[in-house]
């Protein structure tokens, strides 16, 4: 069996598959942006890996990872859910749960998001900032997989969406939309002791609408010390108030830990264990009306990470608190036929506490200056043409930023979608930036650092997309991004002296193409080749493939499969030292992964449920995303979800 489903994923993976589908008619993302592309709708079984590749009307790119693909690839997280999508690589080395960031679980775009402190890459949930404030890199274990709707991941800085990054990965919660009400309940069990469980209940009545979700992940991990433990709940709940204006309140907690095995190694020293736990409240207003619509959103959360039992250094435990507050603000206003202007406003605030108890009985206690951020932003569009024919939408815009510590930016971003009929070119120009964090203020707080310029690159990139009618649709995306002033540290002389001095160079290529030859069947793959200056940047493979396929058969089984394969790169954290170079590297990887599954119905209870089997390394394949810290050979879980 493990044989058949092996040749299978490699059929697949060779027959090339699914990429890009635009958003259909009145779809939106998260961001309320309408895509500038809209093609008619495949009635077919639901497309492995990614829901769809959207562009809107800036010829920026955002991948979509939808709740199916999800559930269909087992994740356990958001890094497991992101795992074959192209231009995206990670780095685990738990079977449930991430180890305070980098090398213990994170998430890189297009060779962006390895630099610790900091990141060039901010992760959010419904737009709202959720990374670890003091030293501005994400926390996988703070992104919920359960309550996701759908996954963003925004490739490139794209300021009309979000800003102060280079890209960005954002969890787009469930919402009921159906009359009604609706309870779902799963449960599974496997190797290493792993257990999942998952319950939500969500209904509709007239204008009210709500969705409650809690969920527990648990695993004794493939190795000793490496378990962990995910536990979140939810709440996401909405109100019609007239025919222009809803609200909408979303509140969220996360506790969660996970352990570090060690090396495997004669002598290798476990780090201890790295807890998570978060809050977080969002009050939405969206307004509609026949020529304008957006939103204003009001947010605040806080958190911590806590590492502790062996910290390097002699500390014995470190506490990372952190909070944000906030509003973000947009509208976008419809003028003449086909042109839109999008007005936006972010402010941002956050602040931190660090702590550190030593094993001699000492303490230290570092209160960080508070951060603040406005970003307004302008852009105008105007869509000509007919869909059917020759069309073309171009469009341009700035984002600004206003920092109470560090100089004023201005970041412009044009763009431009032509095509005719099932063929589109886009070009897409934009500047990022990207503010030191809270680091430079923690790490050497005597230092010079407000004289400290924003992290800038520049972003180029040129798509193209064709759909073969039904049967298929091809896309194709060539990029490059050119940064400077990266931050780093000069030590000697003493104190060490924060500089802007590194530049790199990221140019790529991803292509990825769907293929639906039967309604039953759905096939995906995709490629992406990349060249990174300098060589050493981490978790930057040269060359990656993914593929997978659904396939529903005998009316009420569903198989799926997936398979990736990642060139051998240079791992660990891209440190902020000047001159520090990494030598550390882990081999290539070729993974097969799948899913079977068995619908049924109870009618006396008026519900339905499936009945899963998912096995993972299908193959027993070694591999590691860090050295020394191998990841579990072939392991499975078997699981039943039932809605009601």
């Amino acid at each position: 069996m493990q044989r058949v489903l092996a040749m299978l994923a490699a059929l697949a993976l060779a027959l090339g598959t699914a990429g890009p589908g635009f958003a259909q008619d009145g779809q939106t993302d998260a961001q309320g942006r309408e895509p500038a592309l809209r093609l008619p709708e495949m009635v077919v079984i639901e497309s492995p890996i990614i829901e769809n590749n959207m562009v809107d009307r800036f010829g920026a790119l955002t991948t979509v990872v939808g709740q199916e693909q999800i559930e269909r690839l087992g994740a356990v997280d958001i890094s497991s859910a992101l795992r074959k999508t192209p231009g995206v690589t990670i780095t685990r080395y738990n079977q449930v749960g991430s180890f305070g960031g980098a090398e213990g679980g994170a998430v890189f775009v297009r060779g962006m998001g390895s630099t610790r402190p900091g990141s060039e890459i901010k992760t959010y949930i419904d737009g709202v900032p959720m990374y670890m404030g003091p030293w501005s890199h994400p926390l996988l274990d703070l992104l919920p997989a359960d309550m996701a709707s759908a996954i963003e991941v925004v490739k490139g800085p794209q300021p009309q969406t979000v800003g102060n990054t280079f890209s960005a990965i954002n969890i787009v919660p469930r919402q009921h939309t159906d009359e009604g009400f609706s309870t779902t309940v799963s449960a599974a069990g496997g190797s290493f002791g792993t257990v999942a469980q998952s319950l939500s209940h969500a209904g509709r009545v007239g204008d009210f609408d709500y969705q409650l979700g809690e969920s527990f992940r648990y695993s004794n991990g493939h190795r000793d010390n490496a378990d962990g433990r995910l536990t979140s709940g939810f709440a996401n709940m909405g109100l019609r108030l007239n025919d222009t204006w809803t609200a909408r309140l979303l509140a969220l907690a996360m506790d969660n830990y996970a352990d570090d095995p060690g090396p495997d190694t004669p002598g290798g020293v476990s780090e201890g264990r790295y807890e998570t736990r978060a809050r977080m409240a969002a009050l939405t207003l969206c307004n509609q009306t026949d020529g304008a619509h957006g939103e204003i959103k009001f947010f605040a959360n806080g958190g911590e990470g806590v590492w502790s039992d062996n910290v390097p250094g002699g500390v014995k435990k470190n506490r990372n608190e952190f909070w944000y507050f906030g509003m973000h603000a947009k509208e976008i206003v419809e003028f003449a036929q086909g042109g839109e202007l999008l007005l936006g406003l972010d402010q941002e605030w956050w602040d931190s506490i660090v702590s550190y108890d030593y094993f001699n009985g000492t303490e230290n206690t570092l209160n960080t200056p508070q951060f603040a951020l406005t970003m307004p932003y302008l852009a105008v569009s105007r869509a000509l043409g007919e869909r059917d024919g020759w069309h073309a939408t171009p469009s341009i815009g700035a984002r600004g930023y206003l920092h109470n510590q560090f100089e004023n930016r201005l970041a412009p971003f044009a763009g431009l979608v032509v095509g005719h009929d099932d063929t589109d070119l886009r070009v897409n120009v934009a500047r990022g930036v990207n503010y030191p964090g809270l680091d430079v203020a923690i790490v050497f707080p005597a230092s010079k650092w407000k004289q400290l310029d924003p992290e800038d690159v520049m972003h180029y990139e040129v798509g193209l997309s064709h759909r073969f009618g039904d049967l298929a649709v091809v896309d194709l995306a060539v990029y490059q991004d050119k940064g400077n002033n990266r931050y780093s540290f000069v030590l000697p002389p003493f104190p060490p002296t924060w500089t802007n001095t590194e530049d790199f160079d990221i140019r790529g290529m991803e292509a990825s193409v769907r293929v639906n030859p039967l309604p039953e069947l759905s096939l995906f793959a995709g490629l992406t080749v990349q060249r990174v200056t300098p060589d050493d940047m981490p978790y930057a493979p040269e060359t990656s493939v993914s593929g997978g396929f659904n396939w529903r058969f005998l009316e009420k089984f569903t198989l799926s499969a997936d398979c990736e394969y990642v060139d051998g790169m240079y791992a660990l954290r891209q440190a902020r030292k000047v001159g520090d170079q990494n030598t550390s590297r882990v081999g290539s990887h070729f993974l097969v992964n799948s899913r079977l599954g068995w619908e049924f119905e109870l009618a006396q209870w008026d519900a339905r449920g499936e009945l899963f089997l998912l096995v993972q390394n299908l193959t027993d394949e070694e591999y590691a995303y860090r050295p020394d810290y191998p990841m579990p050979g072939i392991n499975g879980m078997l699981g039943a979800k039932l809605t009601f």
